[in-house]
């Protein structure tokens, strides 16, 4: 343990058997969960969240009202394409791109935490083991 500037110590080595979660995201980078904090290390520095300033967990599916959109996006080019090529076959590329992006933001996993304006998220590999050991160390 390393004495922070503020008075607070600051925990530098996590124990071999302290974690309750460790796993990869989608994206790349590593998620941990540890006996009190939260570690998301998405390669540009990791983000350090105590548990006791978690205020809520949420798992989000897709956007549904996104991806219906993107795919009527989609029908909607393809149907226009008869009028005009360029037009129609941008709107299809347009709603290609929205409904694959949709498809990639899946199964985020939200954690609202106290003193942050937006919630952390990350998109785990196997999201609801995550969800269900975050819940299970935040009920502890």
């Amino acid at each position: 343990m390393a004495d922070g500037s503020d008075g607070a110590t600051v925990d530098t080595d996590t124990p071999v058997g302290a974690e309750r979660y460790a796993g990869t995201l989608r994206t790349g980078g590593t998620v941990v969960l540890g006996a009190d904090r939260l570690v998301v290390d998405r390669g540009d520095g990791p983000v350090v969240v105590d548990l006791d300033d978690v205020v809520e967990v949420s798992l989000q599916d897709v956007d549904w009202f996104l991806a219906v959109m993107s795919a009527a996006l989609v029908g909607f080019g393809l149907l226009s394409l008869d009028q005009s090529v360029l037009l129609g076959g941008a709107f299809a590329v347009a709603g290609a791109v929205s409904l694959a992006l949709t498809y990639r933001k899946r199964n985020a996993l939200r954690i609202r935490v106290a003193g942050r304006a937006d919630p952390l998220r990350c998109y785990p590999e196997d999201p609801g083991t995550l969800l269900a050991e975050l819940n299970r160390a935040l009920s502890d």
